[in-house]
């Protein structure tokens, strides 16, 4: 039996803690798999494989659902926001595949750790949330610890670094418009207008980007599809369960999974900078989760 969306919008930290932790641990999964593909098919390639088959996991769900239930699923209170939604992480996609193609899967998971800073600072004035001292030194602890993990970096030398910058702001505001747009529609109901808005420009484009998909590589982009729909959910759950400014910095702990795929995977090594920042990312995170429950 499906949860009511009102039933669902009231926070409840600890659950929505749960969901962006398990969202942290597919998210690197889904970029795992992306990145393989990546070095065979074009980025372009990827994204639309990783949309369509989001959207078809969702509609044969709905279909099996019933016509009825399927779809209610469809209707949503803000179509106009989800559709934005769906712009903002596609772009954010766009980016990390085209950054996941020439650089090491940590470099890129390290620039977008950005996002939960910018999140908890946007969710300032977007979303009316507050953000108490406490909370301010959480920010600048974390944001010292991504510094860290960055370390020097040559920009001339390799521009690519910048595409997960790109990536970081359509990801921050992805989140906060989850958080503005989300919590009066199911959570199926916005996983399902994210994937969409991707899937159908996606479609339009790819065409001048395509290449024959060898058949052994196939369970692999399924598996990119499920997993991107898996992620998103979780997502979507932990936004709705809990305010931003708390959930979002618990996306700092894909760091260890990025490092642990990464190393298994490609064969990357971190260096040893890349854990003192993990420690002050979490840190960082953890002052900001438990400030945050003193200040409810």
């Amino acid at each position: 039996m499906l949860t009511p969306p009102e039933a669902l919008s009231r926070d409840r930290p600890l659950k929505g803690i749960g969901f962006m932790l398990a969202a942290g641990l597919l998210f690197t999964m889904l970029d795992t798999g992306v990145k393989t593909l990546a070095q065979d098919y074009s980025p372009v390639q990827v994204v639309w494989a990783r949309y369509v088959g989001h959207v078809l996991v969702l509609v044969g769900y709905f279909l099996w659902l019933g016509r009825g239930p399927g779809m209610a699923m469809l209707k949503t209170t803000s179509l106009r926001g989800q559709c934005l939604r769906g712009l903002l992480l596609l772009g954010a996609s766009t980016f990390a595949y085209l950054a996941f193609r020439s650089l090491p899967l940590l470099q890129v998971y390290v620039v977008n750790f950005s996002s939960p800073l910018l999140v908890t600072l946007m969710a300032i004035p977007l979303l009316k949330e507050r953000v108490s001292a406490p909370q301010w030194l959480a920010i600048i602890i974390g944001f010292i610890g991504v510094v860290i993990c960055v370390g020097p970096l040559d920009w001339r030398a390799n521009p690519a670094i910048m595409l997960p910058f790109g990536m970081t702001l359509c990801f921050a505001l992805y989140q906060l418009t989850t958080r503005r747009f989300g919590r009066a529609d199911h959570p199926l109901t916005s996983l399902f207008y994210a994937g969409l808005a991707g899937a159908v420009v996606s479609s339009l484009v790819v065409p001048g980007f395509w290449s024959p998909v060898d058949p052994v590589h196939l369970p692999l982009f399924v598996f990119v599809g499920l997993m991107g729909a898996a992620s998103q959910l979780s997502l979507i759950l932990a936004m709705r369960y809990a305010p931003a400014s708390l959930v979002s910095p618990f996306l700092y702990l894909q760091i260890i999974w990025a490092a642990l795929f990464g190393f298994v995977f490609f064969g990357d090594v971190p260096r040893p900078e890349t854990w003192i920042g993990a420690a002050l990312i979490t840190v960082g995170g953890i002052v900001l989760a438990t400030s945050r429950r003193k200040s409810s």
